[in-house]
């Protein structure tokens, strides 16, 4: 539905001259990519509502975009599989923050931040194939990550110290912590892509050679 929308958006804006045709991909995946966010950070918001869990909500997206967005992460083939995969992450988190036992949260909340910081300086930025990245792009986003994810440990630090309530810092540290597992998810499927794609050549080759 989203990908029709955005078609039909493009085709209008085109045939009224506001957007050059040779552009219209560009704004199909940026209209896209647009009308997904709106809708799914829309169902969050009321899952949310539903759930009392507004200000744990808000820490949660707070520690995942920032890093989504300068670290990149798995790009799923459409718009309702991305959508139904950040509600199985928000879910799980939600889940994890209800029934977790007190006792467990620190230790967790710990083992997150390090491996979203360990995460971050091996794989970010993410590329995807979709939106290319330029060498110098890379070269930014790592930087940028880096400093981001140092700053999200400060900001841990100073909430475990100054906050009693520690579902607060666990929220923000598993926004940081479903990132990681994105960037993960995007390696994993980088390398059986190239591995499919070596295959199919080999395959290629072997049957040219027959």
């Amino acid at each position: 539905m989203i990908t029709h929308i955005s078609e039909k958006l493009s085709s209008l804006f085109i045939s009224q001259g506001i957007i050059p045709e040779e552009d219209r991909e560009v704004y199909e995946y940026s209209f896209g990519t647009l009308f997904s966010a709106v809708f799914s950070f829309t169902a969050l918001f009321l899952i949310a509502v539903i759930t009392r869990t507004i200000g744990y909500t808000a820490l949660y997206l707070i520690g995942f975009i920032p890093l989504r967005i300068i670290a990149g992460g798995y790009h799923a083939k459409n718009h309702f599989r991305c959508f139904i995969i950040l509600i199985c992450a928000y879910t799980a988190y939600l889940l994890l923050l209800t029934y977790m036992p007190m006792e467990y949260m620190l230790s967790t909340m710990y083992f997150s931040i390090t491996a979203s910081v360990i995460s971050v300086f091996i794989l970010a930025p993410s590329d995807d194939s979709n939106k290319p990245m330029s060498d110098k792009d890379k070269v930014k986003g790592r930087k940028s990550s880096r400093i981001l994810i140092i700053v999200y440990v400060l900001i841990v630090i100073l909430l475990v110290t100054f906050v009693t309530n520690l579902r607060i810092p666990l929220s923000f540290v598993f926004g940081s912590l479903t990132l990681s597992i994105s960037l993960l998810a995007n390696m994993v499927k980088y390398k059986v892509g190239r591995r499919n794609n070596t295959d199919i050549c080999k395959e290629g080759l072997q049957n040219e050679e027959t």
